[in-house]
């Protein structure tokens, strides 16, 4: 820098009223990219009408306001004592550094972060999680928001993330085998940290982002649907608590039919079963090609209890349909047992009946499950607005039909007040199945 560009620079910061001048000239240049343009300065102060009137050789005394063009200062500059200066030289010094465009500093970023993650990603190229990390930049979809996100705020510790993210992604179980993996195990295996990937670390984040890529699908909106994503990738999380009730059930392993199952059926006791006794399973199957379904427990417990000796196929879910109710139900399916619902009349088991009906379509019957039957089992529990308004969601056309009569009536039905009705339809079922 010259030192008369030094100069003139400390001669503008001595005098306050060129301080919002300077400003709005560097603003203007950040947007244009040169000299050029012109400023405005509103409510002018008296040090800025001195500094603007002395500098430029026009008076603004009696104005509030100053419209000026910047090549003004230029042309003051060059009548001045300090002639052959460039104006952009005094802003360098002015503000202790060259002035970058809004355009040269945006295709600066944009460079600096295309090598950041090219750095990243050069062990993964031809990977499951190359690809998935291509295909966030190039849709701007998916992880993207978070990913720019933390890379504006903490580039090192998103580094460390990606890593461990993608080094996940491409260790997932189902890509090698058919054997399932707890999560925590998967996390201490890929990166020695058993909590690494739990949901609420940004890393547990970032592989729930790839794992939805990598299945197609939206990022989970519940804990059900990150579970579900989970064990489709060969994961496991919370496998003891996950469970399902059910009996009346054969499973095979290896080839045969498993040992712990047939005592279960043979003796028609209830048994829970985990995603965790699900994973190990090839096939299960129901001897009558049909599988019963109960939302309450109590109705379940009574409806095994009195049909013991025809060794019902049976499943309760216990209300919120968790994912080994799903697994089991999925594995009946693929064998192409008939799925038979029954749910208490009350938003709650109609919305988990429509969102089976949608899983499973017509290999799911609605079972005692019409306005016929909601007036049979009826009750005096009136159901308040809050909950009524879960039946505006509703998709399928017959529960739609009976949630406006729930809606009409505002009283919740029960199972139990049908549980005659139930028992009778199963020992039916199954003497005309015994009978084929």
């Amino acid at each position: 820098m010259s030192k008369l560009a030094i100069q003139a620079a400390k001669y503008f910061k001595e005098n306050k009223g060129f301080e919002r001048v300077f400003l709005k000239i560097k603003d203007k240049y950040r947007s244009l990219g040169k000299i050029g343009g012109t400023i405005i300065l509103n409510n002018l102060t008296k040090e800025e009408k001195d500094a603007l009137s002395g500098f430029l050789g026009i008076g603004f005394y009696d104005k509030t306001d100053a419209r000026i063009k910047i090549e003004k200062f230029q042309t003051a500059l060059d009548n001045s004592r300090f002639k052959g200066v460039k104006l952009e030289d005094v802003l360098a010094e002015y503000f202790g550094s060259a002035i970058i465009s809004k355009k040269d500093e945006k295709e600066k970023y944009k460079l600096e972060r295309e090598r950041y993650f090219e750095e990243i990603v050069k062990e993964f190229i031809d990977t499951k999680s190359y690809t998935w990390l291509k295909y966030v930049f190039e849709s701007k979809g998916n992880a993207y928001r978070v990913i720019t996100k933390r890379y504006d705020e903490d580039k090192q510790s998103l580094k460390e993330d990606l890593i461990i993210t993608m080094r996940g992604l491409n260790s997932l179980p189902f890509l090698k085998s058919k054997i399932k993996e707890r999560l925590a195990i998967f996390a201490s295996r890929v990166t020695k940290n058993p909590h690494a990937f739990d949901e609420k670390t940004e890393a547990g984040k970032l592989l729930m982002y790839g794992i939805s890529y990598l299945l197609c699908r939206d990022y989970p909106k519940s804990a059900e649907e990150r579970t579900e994503y989970y064990y489709e990738v060969g994961l496991i999380k919370d496998e003891i608590s996950n469970f399902t009730v059910c009996s009346g059930l054969l499973a095979y392993r290896d080839d045969m039919i498993s040992a712990g199952w047939k005592d279960f059926y043979e003796t028609s006791e209830p048994m829970h079963v985990s995603l965790w006794n699900l994973s190990k399973l090839e096939r299960i199957i129901s001897p009558t090609g049909r599988i019963f379904i109960f939302e309450n427990p109590t109705v379940f417990s009574e409806v095994l209890y009195r049909t013991l000796e025809i060794k019902p196929p049976l499943m309760c879910t216990y209300g919120q349909v968790k994912l080994a109710s799903l697994i089991l139900l999925d594995m009946l399916v693929k064998e192409g047992v008939k799925i038979y619902y029954s749910g208490d009349f009350d938003p709650e088991g109609i919305v988990i009946a429509d969102k089976l009906k949608k899983r499973y379509g017509d290999n799911l019957i609605l079972w005692r499950y019409d306005k016929k039957d909601y007036f049979k089992s009826i009750s005096r529990e009136i159901i308040d607005d809050t909950r009524l308004k879960k039946l505006g969601n509703i998709k399928n056309e017959d529960l739609i039909r009976l949630s406006e009569v729930v809606k009409e009536n505002r009283y919740a039905g029960y199972q139990e007040l049908i549980v005659e009705d139930l028992i009778r339809d199963i020992e039916i079922t199954i003497s005309v199945n015994v009978t084929e």
